[in-house]
């Protein structure tokens, strides 16, 4: 009997331990359960915002195109009968470079010619029968008024046999070609595309402030890849309105007459300079989160960072002219802003 009582003892011993230790791996799985609260503070570099000078340079991308070209196309229908050039001619300005055939408008011409001579002897004879009393003044009149509708139609033809030429309406290159001798053309159609390289045009897209400190007929310039040295061009034009980019159309006139020339499509660089230095607050280009026309930095204050939206002015590779959002001595993250989110906790270093 005592036996039994010291067994019975022992095992409601054992049957308590592995209660208290199933306990305690409950509060063990029920504290890793709970979330933690993330206190951590994020390390990042900063940068003081500071009063800084900016050279009004800057420098565009822009691509070149001719300052003249034209598609050549018939202004008649017919048969192509002489084609006077091909891919990589130059032409000079009023050379034929076409011809239609003009057979029938020639016929034409011909009839309404005699048909001019026997009027004008008609005329002529009822002048005189007039002046004997064999004819009346209204049978003269329609004898003019006959006269001059075939006058009328001669010119017509005339026009017609002249559009079976046609012309370079300026010099330049020909290249494109289109259509072989014996092809049938109609009002419109392409024959060729006339370029002309000596000058080349540089179309490029000025920002609000850009814009108000150029004008035409400053000059530039122009670098490429392909050039040993830079180029001068002058501002042809400024356009008036701005696109919906908040963009102004400039275009620059370039002389591409020289002993290196550029070709049309080519991509070049169009720096403008004013001689003008300006002043204003400066943050490193790496502080910009999101650009320049949707400008966002984020500022560390009482070791927190804030995110803010700034206005820009002039842009270089390493800096940024501030013009509204920041005061000067106040402090930007440069680098770690990928972590942040506004309001973290950070800590600064420069």
């Amino acid at each position: 009997m005592k036996k039994k009582i010291i067994q019975i003892a022992g095992a409601l011993l054992i049957a308590g331990s592995i209660g208290v230790v199933l306990a305690n791996n409950k509060s063990k799985i029920d504290a890793a359960a709970q979330p933690v609260k993330d206190n951590a503070v994020i390390p990042v570099k900063i940068a003081d915002v500071i009063s800084d000078s900016f050279s009004t340079a800057f420098t565009i991308n822009g691509t070149t195109s001719p300052a003249k070209e034209v598609k050549i196309a018939s202004e008649v229908q017919g048969k192509l009968v002489n084609l006077y050039i091909k891919n990589g001619d130059v032409v000079r300005k009023g050379q034929v470079i076409a011809q239609l055939d003009a057979g029938v408008f020639y016929a034409q011409l011909n009839s309404i010619e005699t048909s001019l001579a026997k009027n004008q002897l008609d005329i002529n004879r009822y002048t005189h029968l007039i002046e004997l009393g064999g004819a009346t003044p209204m049978q003269l009149e329609n004898v003019k008024l006959q006269y001059a509708s075939l006058q009328a139609q001669k010119k017509e033809i005339g026009q017609q046999i002249a559009h079976r030429q046609i012309f370079s309406p300026f010099s330049g290159k020909i290249e494109n070609v289109t259509v072989e001798t014996g092809s049938f053309v109609s009002y419109g159609t392409v024959l060729a595309q006339l370029i002309d390289n000596s000058a080349l045009k540089i179309n490029v897209y000025l920002s609000e402030q850009e814009a108000f400190k150029t004008t035409t007929g400053q000059a530039v310039t122009v670098s490429s890849v392909v050039l040993a040295e830079p180029q001068t061009a002058h501002i042809s034009m400024i356009s008036d309105k701005a696109d919906a980019g908040g963009k102004f159309l400039t275009e620059i006139s370039l002389p591409n007459n020289g002993k290196e020339k550029l070709k049309a499509g080519m991509l070049t660089d169009v720096t403008f300079s004013t001689g003008v230095t300006e002043t204003g607050l400066s943050i490193p280009v790496s502080a910009l989160i999101a650009g320049t026309k949707q400008a966002t930095v984020y500022v560390v204050k009482d070791n927190k960072a804030q995110q803010r939206v700034i206005k820009t002015g002039f842009v270089t590779p390493v800096k940024v002219q501030v013009l509204e959002g920041l005061q000067g001595g106040e402090q930007v993250v440069i680098s770690g802003q990928l972590n942040l989110e506004n309001g973290m906790a950070v800590r600064g270093s420069k």
